[in-house]
């Protein structure tokens, strides 16, 4: 059986926080180019994918067989549209990752949260 990478990816206004769930390793990037509009956290896919892979490739995060548990941080209020869900679907699908977990919730996940995510 192949090894899972896995991945517990916070989503802010022009910035990721990325944990590697199975070395530790944990980064904050912030982007310098703008992906967000007034009403989106990501409104140009094509700027916010290329920040994200530039992230995963800048702190040699594979993203062969890897889950990502996903949270948009902010600008969720009353929860995600089924398009705000879509895009995130999209863009983390277009960097690499093969499986992709979109957790609603506003509170960072525990350990024990984070485990009962498939490996």
């Amino acid at each position: 059986m192949f090894k899972k990478n896995k991945y517990y990816i916070r989503l802010y206004l022009n910035q990721i926080k990325v944990k590697d769930c199975i070395s530790g390793k944990f980064t904050t990037e912030k982007s310098e180019i703008k992906y967000n509009n007034q009403r989106s956290l990501i409104a140009d896919i094509q700027k916010a994918e290329y920040f994200i892979s530039s992230t995963f490739k800048k702190n040699n995060f594979s993203l062969r067989n890897s889950i990502g548990i996903i949270q948009q941080m902010e600008m969720s209020e009353g929860g995600l549209s089924n398009v705000e869900k879509r895009v995130l679907l999209e863009v983390f699908t277009r960097i690499g990752i093969k499986e992709i977990y979109i957790d609603e919730s506003l509170t960072e996940l525990t350990e024990k949260q984070l485990a009962e995510y498939k490996r």
